[in-house]
């Protein structure tokens, strides 16, 4: 019993450090008039992709790392963390890129009515685009935490989520002289890139089981192109519906094809440019 209360306790605190994180900026930004509230919208909609996509890998990842790290297969344990930290990307990477570029539309199209004003679906797009951006650090933790749970590792991520919240609560509360109320913001997604560093500078003492394979070193540059093109892509699109994205019930209409465009720009480009083909995606979802 003890000895499951000293691995679950830091292992529940390390996975719980963003929630931490977020309830730390919320109590920063209550100084400013309705900040909490555009926080709170913010975080929900860059909530959807971290759910989907982080959660569900990090909960498929960890028994089998565990199981291949116990039969010593280590060859099958850096195979199934490249795999699952590539899908993570393929998914995470384009819907951090569209969160910023239509940062603006969506907030408009998913909250602008009744009480909530075009001031506040300004300030919501701005606090989107910056969680954004944070998107996949906070997946990548995901990734990368089971590394250590599965060999019962739990003080090191724990270790890294103390580090990660520090620099939270400093940029939080010491940024809002120079950021205003999007301090917290961005002090959100700095420390999950601080957790990051540290689960990466981690594993080096782990062996080759802890690293990324050839085939994810090759294919992120790639998945990261197609991103920039489907942004591109995206932008143009917005900037031309613009009109359809401030009328009445057509706006909704106007978000589907904005988000239509970005999955035939991103997988048609992507698959062209050998960031993923058809099948492993196909393969992967069949798996999902």
């Amino acid at each position: 019993m003890k000895h499951l209360v000293r691995v679950a306790v830091p292992a529940a605190m390390a996975s719980g450090v963003m929630q931490i994180n977020l309830l730390v900026g919320q109590q920063a930004a209550s100084q400013f008039d309705n900040a909490v509230g555009w926080l709170f919208a913010a975080d929900r909609l860059y909530q959807l992709p971290l759910g989907v996509v982080g959660i569900a890998i990090g909960i498929v990842l960890l028994p089998d790392l565990s199981q291949r790290l116990k039969a010593n297969d280590k060859d099958g344990a850096r195979v199934a963390l490249s795999r699952a930290g590539e899908m993570a990307l393929v998914l995470t990477i384009p819907s951090a890129v569209a969160m910023v570029v239509i940062a603006f539309p969506l907030v408009t199209v998913m909250y602008e009515r009744g009480a909530t004003t075009r001031t506040d679906s300004i300030a919501m797009a701005q606090a989107v685009a910056i969680y954004a951006l944070g998107l996949p650090a906070f997946v990548m933790q995901k990734i990368l935490q089971p590394l250590y749970f599965s060999r019962e590792d739990t003080k090191s991520p724990f270790r890294f989520a103390v580090w990660s919240m520090v620099v939270n609560a400093v940029i939080a509360i010491g940024g809002i002289p120079f950021f205003g109320w999007l301090a917290p913001a961005i002090a959100t997604s700095v420390a999950g890139w601080t957790m990051v560093w540290q689960l990466m500078q981690g594993r080096k003492a782990m062996g080759t089981e802890a690293t990324f394979d050839r085939r994810f070193r090759q294919r992120l540059p790639r998945i990261t192109l197609a991103a920039i093109f489907m942004g591109a892509c995206l932008y143009g699109a917005a900037y031309l519906m613009s009109g359809w994205l401030e009328t009445g019930t057509i706006r909704y209409l106007a978000l589907l094809i904005l988000l239509a465009v970005s999955a035939v720009s991103y997988f048609g480009s992507g698959m062209i440019v050998g960031a993923f083909s058809k099948s492993e995606l196909r393969g992967a979802f069949k798996r999902g």
